[in-house]
């Protein structure tokens, strides 16, 4: 009876030892995400607006007070926000295992803001996808310095973050942000970022057009990291004949944080065409590049009419246009007027600026130049006397100093539609100018002022 007893005993045992196994195995298995998993992980419809050659720093206070887009696009990207690879340096005070097998990063600042950073597991990364091999980079990175389990851990130890922002949907998560922004994913992780100096190097805006006999400025910003202190030179490649780049200044005096104006100046010889220029920044032992794309035009100063806008219709996305985070946008919730993407500046029904900008040079030998752009007002004002929000129209010199007011609109002007609005800016021939929309709603109802199909024409 007793061998009888023990036998059952032992045939328990070894099945409750299978079912342990079987059920470790299931678990082992990588779950994924289903929320914005796409453009968490590199393989949505906008993942080529990515900007992977150069890296912005910022902060987690400047992150948290962006405004988050209402509605969250599911496959669509905020531009700049989730089209930027941001640097941060914070502390990682705790870590943990997700569900959907992410490596959930608290990160907090000196005044104790904490915003979230992930990092998907490799396994869990879309084919196509422009992420993988910097998700595999961190993955490893930090596989390297912890093992992360499905309890939070405490770290508390300096690193340096770089990665692609994401709004989360809101959900009660350890240490998010109010307004859900993340780093997500993370490309690269460094811990105590003091014993490895160095810098980024970045440019805005990244394209230009610019007709034969004229020039186009882009500004070139490098960021220190890590105790990095030497000064960075700077120099561009990939000019056809006829364009020739100039850098005010040719070099960032030590600790290596600054800007430096980069000018190409376009020949009457020049091909048209598009040309990818490389700036590239050195010192301290580091070498890092950045890319401007340049457009030189077919009409020069042989006579014609040229658009010298870049990306005019706004339909590759958040490129040559500098604006606030989710002015530029694909979101059916306000039709373009032609194409699918557009600008539209505010329409939050909180207090909100936006602001829309691009800079281009007027040649010098111009016999007409003139601005045009489609315009559509859409409101939840009532009034018919009062205008609470406003959209200006502005030329503004390189330095950002306004010189004119073209028109102001506002809720009173709402229109049913698109319609077209144009400006003679013959006055500024030999000038760079900046084409500048500032956006300014109150707190109560909303007003979109949404923008469409630009157009800066130069005639010789």
């Amino acid at each position: 009876m007793k061998r009888c007893r023990r036998s059952g005993y032992l045939l328990f045992s070894h099945l409750l030892f299978l079912l342990t196994i079987l059920f470790a195995q299931s678990v082992a298995v990588a779950q994924c995400g289903v929320e914005r998993w796409s453009v968490k992980t590199g393989t949505d419809a906008d993942k080529n607006l990515v900007n992977l050659s150069s890296t912005s720093a910022t902060t987690i206070a400047a992150m948290r007070a962006l405004t988050a887009p209402n509605p969250i696009p599911a496959n669509n990207r905020v531009s700049p926000t989730e089209t930027t690879e941001w640097v941060i340096n914070a502390t990682l005070t705790e870590y943990k295992l997700e569900s959907d097998s992410d490596y959930h990063l608290v990160i907090q600042d000196a005044s104790g803001n904490t915003m979230i950073a992930e990092i998907p597991s490799p396994s869990c990364v879309g084919t196509g996808s422009v992420f993988t091999s910097g998700i595999t980079n961190a993955r490893n990175e930090f596989n390297a310095k912890y093992t992360a389990t499905t309890s939070f851990k405490t770290a508390n130890i300096p690193v340096q973050i770089k990665g692609v922002g994401m709004f989360d949907f809101l959900h009660g998560q350890t240490g998010v942000a109010p307004n859900g922004i993340e780093i997500h994913p993370v490309l690269d992780i460094i811990f105590n970022p003091t014993s490895n100096p160095d810098f980024g190097i970045s440019a805005s805006p990244t394209s230009m057009s610019v007709a034969p006999g004229s020039s186009g400025t882009s500004t070139i910003t490098t960021t220190v990291s890590g105790g990095f202190n030497s000064a960075v030179s700077l120099s561009a490649s990939g000019m056809p004949s006829g364009v020739t780049a100039a850098f005010t200044p040719t070099s960032i005096a030590a600790p290596g944080s600054g800007t430096s104006s980069l000018k190409l100046t376009v020949s009457s010889t020049a091909a048209a065409g598009t040309y990818p220029i490389t700036v590239t920044g050195t010192g301290g032992g580091k070498t890092h590049t950045t890319s401007v794309s340049l457009t030189v035009t077919t009409s020069g100063g042989g006579g014609g009419t040229t658009q010298i806008l870049g990306n005019p219709g706004f339909e590759s996305g958040n490129v040559t246009w500098t604006a606030t985070s989710g002015v530029i946008t694909s979101s059916s919730s306000e039709a373009a007027h032609s194409g699918s993407w557009k600008a539209w500046l505010d329409g939050y029904g909180t207090a909100t600026t936006d602001t829309l900008m691009q800079q281009k040079a007027i040649s010098s030998t111009a016999t007409a130049v003139s601005l045009q752009f489609y315009l559509h007002i859409d409101t939840a004002e009532t009034t018919t006397t009062t205008q609470y929000d406003t959209l200006k129209v502005q030329i503004r010199n390189s330095s950002g100093t306004v010189l004119a007011t073209l028109a102001t609109y506002s809720n009173l002007n709402h229109n049913t539609g698109y319609s077209l609005k144009t400006f003679n800016l013959l006055s500024y021939k030999g000038q760079t100018i900046q084409v500048y929309l500032v956006g300014v709603e109150d707190g109560t109802l909303q007003t979109s002022f949404v923008v469409d199909d630009f157009a800066l024409n130069v005639t010789q």
